[in-house]
């Protein structure tokens, strides 16, 4: 049985833990095995830019006297060394 706009059910899997990021939806892998090789790298480029923006964000909101070139040090840091 079709699922709305004609999208099949997603297979069935064993126990997922849903802490680990690393496990992509059946339905977003779906659409990306569709996508070209160029725009599977221009949406993941895309994800980086929005992390990247999303941290130093955030950064800035917690420490406000941190001058902007330690804010992106920081950020650079995080994204290249650290896992948390």
């Amino acid at each position: 049985m079709m699922e709305p706009l004609g999208v099949p059910p997603a297979p069935t899997s064993p126990r997922v833990d849903v802490g680990r990021i690393e496990i992509v939806d059946w339905d977003v892998a779906a659409v990306l095995r569709r996508k070209s090789g160029m725009e599977r790298l221009r949406l993941a480029h895309e994800a980086w830019e929005l992390a990247r923006d999303r941290l130093a964000t955030f950064l800035r909101a917690r420490h406000p006297e941190s001058p902007q070139e330690e804010i992106q040090r920081q950020v650079a840091n995080r994204l290249a060394h650290e896992s948390s």
